[in-house]
């Protein structure tokens, strides 16, 4: 009788390697496109909104595997019967010694079979803190990628295609207004950008820095 598998989650349409926006992040960029040889491992850390879960899912969309969200799975159990497994916010496990065993035994099942690992979280391996020393002793070997913000000017080309994804054009003018008043972090201009979408449909007006101006309260 063969086993189940595990749960599948869903992956998002967009979050693909094409779509991705490297900035300064080309080496981990580079080396997730690059065909594996045997097993790997890779960590991927860095702030919310860098693009961690971006590159995961980018991963399962090119090459197949499975996509885990941590704060959403107990455990990783039967995750073995992919050849790929990605595990985001992998640090919402650390410190907890049964899911760090479980981690183990992925790790060394992966290892065995030649099949790879990529995981994220919000500190390096060297930084986090580990109920299990042979798990902390495995993942600091692995291969270890920081993930930087986005500059400025390079967030600008993102939040055009956004607004164009949503049917609209963002002026020079409007997104550097948005640059100059509001936290400049990707996370929260994409959340102010649906929030003037959805107010630009209501009430049938274009997007410009006075009608954002209102929009916002700003």
């Amino acid at each position: 009788m063969s086993r189940q598998l595990p749960m599948r989650f869903p992956l998002r349409e967009r979050f693909t390697f094409e779509r991705f926006a490297v900035g300064a992040n080309s080496e981990a960029l580079t080396h997730l496109r690059a065909p594996a040889d045997g097993f790997r491992c890779t960590w991927l850390w860095g702030p919310p909104g860098v693009g961690k879960s971006h590159l995961l899912q980018a991963m399962c969309h090119a090459c197949g595997g499975a996509y885990v969200p941590a704060r959403e799975l107990g455990d990783v159990e039967g995750y073995d019967a992919f050849d790929r497994v990605l595990i985001d916010d992998a640090d919402a496990w650390l410190g907890d010694r049964p899911r760090e065993e479980g981690l183990f035994r992925l790790y060394n099942a992966m290892l065995r079979r030649g099949h790879a690992l990529a995981l994220t979280a919000t500190q390096s391996p060297a930084a986090a803190h580990f109920a299990l020393h042979d798990l902390a002793s495995r993942l600091r070997g692995a291969a270890c990628f920081e993930l930087t913000p986005l500059s400025d000017k390079d967030a600008v080309p993102v939040l055009k295609r956004a607004a164009r994804d949503r049917g609209f054009d963002l002026s020079d003018e409007v997104v550097g207004f948005l640059m100059r008043r509001v936290d400049r972090s990707l996370p929260e201009l994409l959340a102010l950008l649906e929030k003037i979408d959805r107010a630009s449909l209501s009430a049938s007006r274009r997007v410009t820095v006075q009608f954002v101006k209102e929009a916002l309260a700003l």
